[in-house]
């Protein structure tokens, strides 16, 4: 059964399209708090922006438990190893913080397209 989100929108218009790109370069600088803002004020006037609002605060929010989960597993290593599991903290968090900048500039481009956002690495508590 498909999901909702992969079914394509009709016609979406430009001011649509520009704040939902706006919606997920706020995500980028502000967390969750620009795009929750957006969201509340727009989800039901536009479908397609409450898709993209919704999307992109479970984004934000996935990330922010795998940031809290991956720095607790870090120093925890850290106390394990004598201070050397902070090795492995620095590709960890490069890593993290490239998948990042790459899922909100995807979803940025999906939304100034029209097309439905689709995040990587997302848990969808907003359905």
């Amino acid at each position: 059964m498909p999901d909702e989100q992969d079914e394509p929108f009709e016609e979406v218009a430009k001011e649509e399209r520009d704040l939902a790109l706006l919606m997920h370069l706020l995500a980028f600088f502000t967390g969750f708090v620009g795009p929750l803002i957006l969201w509340i004020i727009k989800k039901d006037e536009s479908p397609f922006l409450d898709q993209h609002g919704k999307g992109a605060l479970n984004f934000q929010i996935s990330f922010l438990l795998y940031s809290f989960s991956i720095a607790v597993t870090l120093f925890v290593l850290m106390i394990l190893t004598w201070g050397f599991g902070i090795l492995l903290g620095f590709p960890v968090a490069l890593l993290l913080g490239a998948i990042y900048l790459v899922g909100c500039i995807m979803a940025a481009m999906q939304g100034s397209r029209g097309e439905p956002c689709k995040y990587p690495l997302t848990i969808p508590f907003l359905r």
